[in-house]
């Protein structure tokens, strides 16, 4: 009998193991899902047409320079990254003083042509690429700057080799501060790049990821959630959230950092950037907050300073 009652216990409580192993990967599996497709090829598109202001910079652009379409096959998945390549002069020579320019979830390489006016005009040739899973880029799943550093990497290599001994900077904007930011601190990347500037940077895929599950407010755990879909991530992708951590990453560079954000921002909260700041073992490096931006808004509601602090710091 008690051989019996043994037997039928182990079976209860193994079955419900499985049913628990198979509760947190579906859990985690959603919670994968819904964080490495945040935004579409489709959906990014038609930034252009949809957006006065994106039009009437792109408009701008192309009627004063040369826009060269070019594309290079990622190192790492072998995806197309396509980017416009903006020549400065009127002549289409690379081997000039280059920026790259990094647009932000739900953005695409047209939502940086604001920004790649000033540098045109202060004699930077630019790039601005599509991001994975952004506009032309076909690369599945956005990962908070994680994968994506390898594309960004990728361009800072192109322009190494076109241009080998001029000034090389990199402007990341929200999630392209965090693509910059982790492709920095990648290896000896710091050593290929003379400037860097983040604006409004995400810091941490773990706590955006969390937050939003916070907003959802389902009941269950927001610890467990979490746990579960780093375990999918892990096994899917190779990583766990904590490998997306900026401040990490970037601790040790040496590379002119200056850092721009808004203690009004709720997307990409103030602290974000200054925990970037903070970890930056390096003395150059610059920080300018404003008290009452939205994000990603500070280009243009505080445009003349905005200049003025950028014109100090490449000085």
């Amino acid at each position: 009998m008690k051989k019996k009652f043994k037997i039928i216990l182990s079976f209860i409580i193994t079955s419900i193991f499985i049913i628990f192993l198979g509760m947190s990967y579906y859990i985690g599996n959603q919670v994968f899902l819904q964080s490495t497709q945040l935004t579409t090829c489709e959906s990014t598109k038609e930034i252009i047409n949809n957006s006065r202001r994106h039009a009437k910079y792109y408009n701008k652009i192309s009627s004063k320079y040369i826009i060269e379409p070019i594309n290079i096959i990622s190192s790492l998945d072998k995806h197309k990254i396509p980017a416009d390549y903006i020549y400065a002069t009127k002549l289409k020579n690379k081997n000039n003083k280059t920026i790259i320019l990094v647009h932000g979830l739900g953005g695409n390489r047209y939502s940086m042509y604001s920004i790649a006016e000033y540098f045109l005009q202060k004699g930077y040739n630019v790039i601005s690429y599509d991001q994975r899973s952004s506009n032309e880029n076909i690369a599945k799943y956005t990962t908070f700057g994680y994968l994506e550093k390898f594309d960004l990497i990728d361009y800072i290599d192109y322009v190494k080799k076109e241009a080998p001994n001029k000034t090389l900077g990199v402007f990341g904007t929200s999630c392209g501060g965090a693509t910059s930011g982790l492709a920095i601190g990648y290896k000896d990347t710091d050593d290929k790049v003379d400037f860097l500037i983040l604006d409004c940077p995400v810091s941490s895929m773990e706590w955006m990821i969390e937050n939003e599950i916070k907003k959802m407010n389902i009941g269950i755990p927001t610890s467990y959630i979490m746990s579960c879909g780093n375990v999918v991530n892990k096994i899917k992708l190779g990583f766990y959230y904590k490998d997306a951590e900026v401040p990490k990453s970037i601790s040790n560079i040496k590379t002119s950092t200056l850092i721009i954000n808004s203690k009004k921002d709720t997307t990409t909260p103030y602290f974000m950037g200054k925990n970037i700041y903070d970890s930056i073992k390096s003395k150059n490096k610059k920080i300018w907050t404003v008290d009452n931006s939205e994000h990603t808004k500070i280009w243009f509601e505080h445009n003349k300073e905005y200049k003025n602090k950028i014109n100090k710091f490449l000085k």
